[in-house]
């Protein structure tokens, strides 16, 4: 019965290390030339480069309504209103988050239009920001997952028949 606790606590342990890499700011998806950057919903992201920071705010296709707000936030040069410079990102979704409010948009907030054919883009600091794209993170670590499992369970079974 001690055996099998350990086993068990030790599976537990595993997955709570290979989460841990996931609680930091990832470093966005971009191209080569830092073009286009790939943006998921509701994940901190830290850009690759330093941007001018404020909101692109993104409304449905056929209303004023908001779905969507990316924020770029002014984490290196706070110069007042929500902008600045900054690498942190944001792209807070309606689906499921709370939007900010809207005394919060920046001084120099920008309105774009929902696209419903895929992923939204957004044109801003000389950079195509694809609003909207999967998580490339979550497959991977959920195969990380599975395979530290498994391994745990192969050297169980085989102390077990030691024993």
């Amino acid at each position: 019965m001690t055996y099998r606790f350990a086993s068990i606590t030790m599976c537990f342990a595993g997955l709570v290390l290979l989460s841990a890499p996931a609680a930091a700011a990832t470093v966005a998806n971009c191209n080569a030339g830092h073009t286009v950057c790939g943006i998921p919903e509701d994940v901190l992201l830290q850009l690759p480069f330093t941007a001018i920071a404020g909101d692109a705010i993104v409304t449905e296709p056929v209303s004023a309504v908001v779905s969507d707000v990316f924020r770029i936030f002014n984490n290196i040069v706070n110069t007042g209103g929500g902008t600045g410079l900054g690498n942190m990102v944001f792209l807070f979704s309606s689906d499921d988050t709370t939007l900010p409010n809207p005394s919060t948009y920046s001084a120099n907030a920008v309105f774009i239009t929902e696209n419903l054919s895929g992923f939204t883009a957004y044109l801003g600091n000389g950079i195509t920001y694809q609003l909207g794209v999967p998580e490339p993170q979550t497959f991977a670590l959920l195969g990380l997952g599975a395979a530290a499992m498994a391994a745990i369970t192969v050297l169980a079974r085989r102390r077990s028949r030691t024993f």
